[in-house]
């Protein structure tokens, strides 16, 4: 496996990836390093038809309970998650 398929990242929610099971699940169970467990699983995205507007309230919903301000959490949003994998390939 090379450095670059590795992410720091989840390229679908931009959720820090700081320990290997943060990682979501291929189809045969194996580690995808590109997206996190909420976001991919078993192959699949979890919520398949969600749009990006749609991920980027729910990030922000989730930023704010974590303790950052809604205005800075929409700000940070709004400026990555359309820069990701996921909503750059659609």
């Amino acid at each position: 496996m090379t450095q670059e398929t590795y992410q720091d990242m989840c390229q679908s929610c931009g959720m820090p990836i700081k320990k290997p099971e943060d990682y979501g699940t291929k189809a045969d169970s194996s580690q995808e390093y590109e997206y996190c467990t909420h976001c991919f699983q078993q192959g699949e995205f979890t919520a398949l038809n969600i749009t990006l507007e749609e991920m980027i309230k729910g990030c922000i919903g989730i930023m704010v309970q974590f303790g950052m301000p809604e205005e800075e959490a929409t700000k940070q949003m709004e400026a990555l998650l359309p820069t990701l994998k996921r909503w750059k390939e659609q």
